[in-house]
């Protein structure tokens, strides 16, 4: 994964917080799809978060790392299969 990256987030979801997770929704004719929701677990919500059109993916990197008691190995394991996943699904797109 190309650590110089930045994503932002589609403008196409709605989020709410429920706990430690994150809802998302995806907006079609400015009508919730229930039959698209993303549930993401207290590290998806952090990275999700985290990823504010700003920060590169190193930067995102470093933020889970000072967060969490975890391996750079993991932490960029955990961000490359969830951006992966995310932009499959049109929630995020790079940046440029």
């Amino acid at each position: 994964m190309d650590l110089s990256l930045v994503y932002c987030k589609s403008k196409h979801f709605v989020e709410k917080d429920i706990g430690d997770e994150k809802v998302l929704v995806p907006l079609t004719n400015n009508v919730a799809d229930m039959n698209k929701v993303f549930n993401l677990n207290e590290v998806a919500s952090f990275i999700y978060d985290t990823i504010d059109g700003e920060k590169s993916v190193a930067n995102v990197r470093d933020v889970l790392l000072e967060n969490y008691d975890v391996t750079e190995e993991l932490v960029m394991s955990d961000i490359n299969d969830f951006i992966t996943s995310m932009v499959n699904n049109k929630v995020l797109f790079a940046k440029g």
